[in-house]
């Protein structure tokens, strides 16, 4: 069962923004988003996800129970059943009901039990007392007003010796004309390849936004609901003051920039040409806030 409401009212009025647009764009695009976002198929994505998964069950400082897990923006269960399958107890919450739903047809599927809050994720950390040996978030804290006070709500919920987890955001580009293009590129290969029924209106929609001048409120080009729900997928994210932010809650942070593309071909180039990075951080907790 799906527990909660979307999101509480009275916040500051850009961030109810974003937040109304991420229900409206996951609940136009959640029946299609397992077959069209590449990092839920990719294998290489997959495996890394598992590695980063397993090096962290190996970390972890011994416990009395169960791994207790909360996954951010959790989604149709990229991490979540990967976290399930190891016997770990995980709370997803998402302020998409389209997603949970779908997530928690496949939990029931497998056999397994989660508890999915539908909520977003800024209200939940600030609302909850519990605490847990694992926070993440997957291709989540792009979609977040204030991805840092995000952050440090949640470190603030991480046991001694436990774990926060995220990957799959975007690195800020330190070219962004060349990185739109490139970006738009890749857009439309992954319509042609993987959505093609959105093809010809989502290679305008990519164009349009190429070339519109930037909205003012938003400071960016703004075409559809995922302008908005993306909210620092064009400016990224710089990982520097997330690692210092949780150094001062008392983590020992790793962070890893790699090539991103939502094909093989515009991955295998920015390999070369590293126009588009995303970034993963798995920071431990060893002492308590400085």
């Amino acid at each position: 069962m799906v527990l909660g409401s979307p999101y509480s009212v009275g916040r500051h009025a850009q961030q109810a923004e974003v937040l109304t647009a991420n229900v409206g764009f996951f609940r136009e695009t959640a029946s299609k988003f397992d077959a069209y976002e590449s990092h839920m198929f990719d294998q290489e994505m997959q495996q890394t996800l598992e590695e980063d998964l397993s090096r962290i069950a190996n970390r972890f400082v011994p416990s009395r129970g169960p791994i207790q897990c909360l996954d951010c923006g959790g989604g149709t269960g990229n991490l979540t059943l990967k976290m399930l399958k190891r016997g770990w107890t995980v709370t997803v919450v998402d302020i998409s009901r389209d997603m949970l739903t779908i997530l928690e047809k496949k939990i029931s599927e497998r056999g397994y039990s989660a508890t999915l809050v539908c909520n977003a994720v800024e209200d939940f950390l600030h609302s909850t007392t519990a605490t847990y040996d694992l926070i993440s978030f997957s291709a989540v804290l792009h979609h977040l007003h204030s991805y840092l006070a995000v952050i440090d709500a949640a470190a603030s919920r991480i046991n001694h010796g436990g774990f926060f987890y995220t990957n799959l955001d975007p690195v800020r580009p330190p070219h962004p004309s060349l990185t739109r293009a490139f970006s738009t590129l890749d857009t439309i290969l992954a319509k042609a390849l993987f959505d093609p029924k959105d093809f010809l209106p989502g290679t305008a929609r990519r164009l349009k936004k190429l070339f519109l001048r930037s909205d003012l409120s938003h400071q960016r080009p703004v075409v559809s609901l995922g302008d908005i729900a993306d909210y620092h997928a064009i400016g990224g994210i710089d990982p520097v003051p997330i690692l210092e932010l949780l150094r001062r809650q008392g983590f020992i942070s790793e962070c890893v920039k790699y090539a991103a593309g939502r094909t093989r071909v515009t991955k295998l180039l920015n390999r070369y040409v590293p126009l588009v990075q995303q970034f993963k951080i798995t920071a431990q907790r060893f002492s308590e806030p400085s």
